[in-house]
């Protein structure tokens, strides 16, 4: 490559990065991509504690008895692999009636998914309708 095009494109590269609003918004790049996993930690232990707080609340226990139906096991990585107790989701949904939204608010909360999208993996199609037809 031309000498000349090289020393251009090296100046050019300086003068952007002399700018202080560049340098200071490549720094905030840098340090999110450093510390992203504590900063989605730390969001993750927020919501928790704001759970952990109304744990004995209604809805919260219903958000709690939803996961255990669909994760028999109780060990999170197999909530796909362990079955779905659905007699009892059918039973949650009769206790759900008119406060889905409070209990899908709390579901996501504590675990992060939504509650309708656990329901539809969890259960056939027949079932997942007649669980919605339930709670609506």
């Amino acid at each position: 490559m031309n000498p000349l095009i090289l020393a251009s494109l090296a100046n050019g590269a300086k003068n952007i990065l002399s700018n202080r609003k560049v340098q200071i918004a490549i720094l905030v790049i840098i340090l999110y991509w450093v510390f992203k996993k504590k900063i989605a930690k730390a969001i993750h232990r927020y919501r928790q504690n704001k759970f952990d707080k109304n744990e004995g609340d209604s809805i919260n226990q219903l958000a709690q008895q939803y996961r255990a139906a669909a994760n028999r096991s109780g060990i999170s990585w197999l909530i796909d692999l362990d079955g779905t107790n659905t007699k009892e989701i059918e039973i949650l949904a009769h206790q759900t009636k008119g406060r889905l939204q409070q209990v899908a608010n709390a579901y996501k909360l504590k675990f992060e998914e939504s509650l309708t999208d656990r329901m539809r993996k969890e259960l056939s199609a027949s079932d997942f309708q007649n669980w919605w037809n339930i709670v609506t």
